[in-house]
């Protein structure tokens, strides 16, 4: 028994970290013949400098294999931080691709997955000035505008979650290399899991008041001169809120249709001001607050009826239609469908919180 005890004891999964290549960013592209590009990025030591490996495969796993033929270390996914889709890979379907992924117990939920506007390997072979690595570069940049809720979080998590959820589709953040940074460049809309589209960067917010309940953020408006008695308008310190009310919930074919009102509330502090209002006045401050609603309520409907072209309801009306009618009810309807024909009214009410000096 001592000598079997001894065995044992020697039987173990050893493994060393200095023999390990610990994965920070996984990137997916297309090949010439369809197959997938893989590109993992792997930090050295001095954390300025990384390994990339590409490999054409038919699928992750694979080119994992191919990357453990062409590295001294065993590579691992434990550490792995975001992983990159190019605008034709995301059109595939997105959760067959990351589907080892996803069975592997390494790989945490809070993994950030993004769209690419452009070739991922270039971006993380590339040098920036910030002198970090690119997947630090890429953490750091993503953490940083979700924490201002410029864009809303995608992960492994959340990204399956509404893939899965037929009253809702998932989204993602869109990049763009510049000759010495990253830049996000919107939010990505997917169909299922399919991208479709995006929401372009100067529309990220409207979209953000559409898509949850904002706590902090930035907003600058330039007024189009047609209508208004302003020209900017810059409000820090923005907080929203929104609440989805089903009004009418008959089908497109008895002559009105489904009706559903989405009520945003807005509330900021006014940090920089051009136009023709004397806001030391009482009326005229209501006056900028009544502008500034009109133009987020256009701008918020332009951000509807974009998702409504594509098809992608990325801010979850379908949800509230759900539980507005039986199951069978909704089991019967094709919501992607139907989500194109729906009548989204949208209403803003603005509030400034202050007015700086004239406060």
């Amino acid at each position: 028994m001592l000598f079997l005890a001894l065995l044992l004891g020697g039987c173990r999964d050893e493994r060393i970290i200095e023999k390990m290549g610990f994965v920070r960013t996984l990137a997916f592209d297309t090949a010439e013949n369809g197959d997938l590009k893989v590109t993992v990025s792997i930090p050295k030591s001095n954390q300025r400098d990384v390994i990339l490996y590409t490999a054409v495969a038919k699928s992750a796993r694979q080119a994992n294999i191919i990357f453990d033929r062409q590295n001294d270390r065993r590579i691992v996914n434990g550490q792995l931080r975001q992983i990159l889709f190019s605008v034709n890979a995301a059109r595939r379907n997105v959760l067959q691709v990351i589907d080892a992924l996803l069975r592997d117990p390494a790989i945490g939920n809070r993994t950030h997955l993004v769209v690419v506007d452009g070739e991922p390997d270039k971006m993380l072979e590339a040098k920036y000035i910030q002198a970090k690595t690119s997947g630090e570069y890429l953490e750091d940049l993503i953490r940083s505008e979700i924490k201002m809720m410029d864009i809303p979080v995608s992960n492994m998590h959340t990204f399956v979650r509404d893939s899965y959820d037929d009253g809702i589709d998932p989204v993602m953040a869109v990049i763009r290399q510049t000759p010495n940074s990253i830049i996000v460049d919107g939010i990505a809309l997917f169909q299922g899991d399919r991208y479709v589209g995006k929401i372009e960067a100067e529309d990220k917010m409207y979209f953000g008041m559409l898509h949850s309940n904002l706590q902090s953020g930035d907003l600058a408006i330039q007024f189009p001169d047609e209508g208004y008695s302003s020209d900017i308008a810059s409000l820090l310190y923005l907080k929203t809120s929104r609440k989805i009310r089903v009004e009418r919930t008959g089908p497109a074919e008895d002559g009105e249709g489904r009706r559903v009102r989405i009520h945003i509330r807005v509330l900021g502090s006014l940090l920089e001001y051009r136009g023709g209002l004397q806001l030391e006045r009482k009326e005229q401050q209501k006056k900028l607050e009544a502008e500034i609603a009109r133009y987020i309520q256009e701008k918020c409907e332009e951000t509807v009826g974009r998702m409504q072209q594509l098809g992608s309801d990325a801010i979850g009306v379908g949800q509230r239609v759900r539980n507005s009618m039986s199951y069978r009810e909704w089991k019967k309807l094709n919501w992607a469908e139907e989500f194109s024909k729906t009548k989204i009214e949208v209403q803003v009410e603005a509030g400034i919180r202050n007015f700086g000096e004239f406060q």
